[in-house]
C-alpha cells in the first residue's frame, strides 16, 4: 500500500478519534460548536481527482452521521465544503504548487492564506450543517452568528492541529 494513503488513513483516524472523544464534548454553549473533522478533507493534495474528493468528504460526514446519529447532516455539509474547495483552490494557489502536487497548509500556503482558505471552507461546511440541524429560515440571524463563532473556532483548533501534524520542512 502507498504510504501516502497509509499516511491518510493515520490522519484520519487521529482527526476522528479528536473529534469524537474531545473536541465534540466541547459544545461550550448552543452558539459554540466546533469541529475539526473538516481538516482531512481541507489537507487532502490539490490533485486529488475531484470524484475521489467529493466520495471522501461524502464518506468522511458519513461516517460521523453514523457515530453522532445525525442522519445526513456531516455527509452533505462536508460534500458542499469539498465542492467548495474545488472551485475556490486555484485562487490560493500557483501552478508550481499544482506541480508538486501541495497539501494545503500552514507551511505550503503561509499562515494567512491558509487561514483564509480554511475559514471559507469552514463557515461553508458549519452554516449547511446548521443549517440542515435547525432547518428553519425563521432561524436564520441566530444561525449566521452561531456558523461564525463556531466556524472561528474551528479554524483555531484546525490551525493548531496543522501546527502539530505538519512539521516545517528544512531547506
Amino acid at each position: 500500500m502507498n504510504s501516502l494513503i497509509i499516511k491518510q488513513l493515520l490522519l484520519f483516524f487521529a482527526i476522528a478519534l479528536i473529534e469524537i472523544f474531545i473536541v465534540s464534548r466541547m459544545e461550550i454553549t448552543y452558539l459554540l460548536t466546533p469541529s475539526i473533522y473538516l481538516f482531512f478533507i481541507i489537507q487532502l493534495p490539490i490533485r486529488t481527482p475531484k470524484y475521489q474528493l467529493l466520495l471522501l468528504a461524502f464518506l468522511t460526514g458519513f461516517v460521523f452521521d453514523i457515530i453522532f446519529h445525525t442522519g445526513g447532516i456531516h455527509a452533505a455539509s462536508t460534500t458542499l465544503a469539498a465542492f467548495v474547495r474545488i472551485l475556490i483552490i486555484p485562487a490560493f494557489l500557483s501552478a508550481e504548487d499544482y506541480d508538486n502536487n501541495i497539501h494545503p497548509g500552514i507551511y505550503t500556503m503561509g499562515t494567512s492564506r491558509f487561514l483564509f482558505f480554511t475559514f471559507i471552507l469552514v463557515y461553508i461546511h458549519h452554516f449547511a450543517w446548521f443549517m440542515l440541524e435547525i432547518f428553519k429560515i425563521d432561524s436564520i440571524w441566530i444561525t449566521l452568528f452561531k456558523t461564525v463563532l463556531s466556524a472561528v473556532f474551528s479554524v483555531l483548533l484546525i490551525y493548531i492541529i496543522g501546527l502539530l501534524f505538519y512539521k516545517k520542512k528544512r531547506i
